[in-house]
């Protein structure tokens, strides 16, 4: 998709984004922290995301490698939303105002052990962190369809940052 279908979509009021500040990733589990974005199952929308960001703000203790995981499959089960992050719309008229049908979170227990998507970025050691940005502007090559999510996670070692999502909602 061209960043022109995502300009339309934006001045059409379809254009979302959430985030995370200052969050603690979670490895590939149910019990997730960092960033949750997921589709009620029967939205009758589908999130294609534009764009997912994560910036370490502290060392790890360690290596770390940041992805981007998904639900293994679709369900009926809703996401139970322990901690709601704050969803903008792309026409700021401010926080939380006509956000749309997805749900995103900074904790929430998915349904079913998420699986690696895309890897985002890493450090090999606490002593290589670098202030980059970890960005893939997916421009469509990620649809989120109804009954289903997406998640920040790490693997090797925990990683510590602000995490972002953009999205825009359109007909499933």
């Amino acid at each position: 998709m061209s960043s022109q279908w995502f300009l339309d979509q934006a001045r059409l009021g379809n254009m979302y984004h959430a985030n995370g500040l200052s969050v603690t990733l979670s490895a590939l589990s149910t019990t997730a922290t960092g960033l949750i974005l997921s589709n009620p199952f029967g939205s009758g929308k589908n999130l294609v995301i534009a764009e997912i960001r994560f910036q370490p703000s502290t060392a790890p203790a360690g290596a770390s490698v940041v992805h981007l995981a998904v639900s293994p499959a679709v369900s009926t089960t809703a996401v139970t939303h322990t901690t709601p992050a704050v969803i903008h719309n792309a026409l700021t008229t401010g926080s939380n105002v006509n956000v749309g049908v997805a749900k995103a979170d900074t904790s929430a227990t998915t349904v079913g052990t998420p699986v690696m998507l895309r890897a985002l970025g890493s450090v090999v050691a606490a002593s290589s962190v670098t202030p980059d940005a970890y960005v893939d502007y997916t421009n469509g090559q990620i649809i989120v369809v109804p009954g289903s999510s997406v998640q920040f996670a790490y693997t090797t070692t925990a990683a510590v940052g602000h995490a972002s999502i953009t999205w825009a909602e359109v007909d499933a």
